[in-house]
């Protein structure tokens, strides 16, 4: 798993081929890789130092307890699917919105406040990347669960 997590890491850190639609897509499924399968090293080396995101928690977290709780497994998935609905480009700045579901793992911050026994939940999605240094930093990220949604 180490050098699984060596050749990601490696990746991540070169510069993409392109500022362009193509290489913000794949920066994007490569972040969405990481996070399904709990690669805390992965999402670290793609985060910009100033990353936010607004949780499903209701709380704003930083690069640094996001990383803490992806290594602690506070953050963690059984299940998750991703649609990317809409894809914007506009300079270095790159965004990714659509809707997700997931099934928050037992030993999750989700899963322990879950009363339904982490059962699949629909989600809204938006992730915000910034091209900087020939590459795209996952800069913010904001989702929220969608009560009553039907998680297909």
């Amino acid at each position: 798993m180490k050098s699984l997590s060596f050749v990601v890491l490696a990746l991540c850190a070169c510069p993409a081929a392109a500022q362009d639609e193509a290489s913000l897509r794949a920066a994007d499924a490569e972040q969405h890789r990481a996070a399904r399968t709990r690669d805390a090293d992965a999402l670290a080396a793609m985060m910009h130092p100033h990353f936010a995101v607004n949780s499903p928690e209701g709380e704003m977290w930083s690069r640094e307890k996001t990383v803490a709780l992806w290594r602690n497994r506070g953050i963690g998935h059984d299940r998750f699917d991703r649609v990317v609905e809409t894809l914007i480009l506009d300079g270095n700045v790159g965004v990714v919105a659509g809707r997700e579901v997931v099934a928050p793992s037992p030993d999750s911050i989700a899963g322990q406040r879950r009363a339904d026994g982490g059962k699949p939940v629909a989600r809204r999605f938006t992730n915000v990347w910034l091209w900087k240094g020939g590459r795209w930093w996952f800069l913010a990220r904001h989702a929220n669960e969608r009560p009553g949604a039907s998680p297909r």
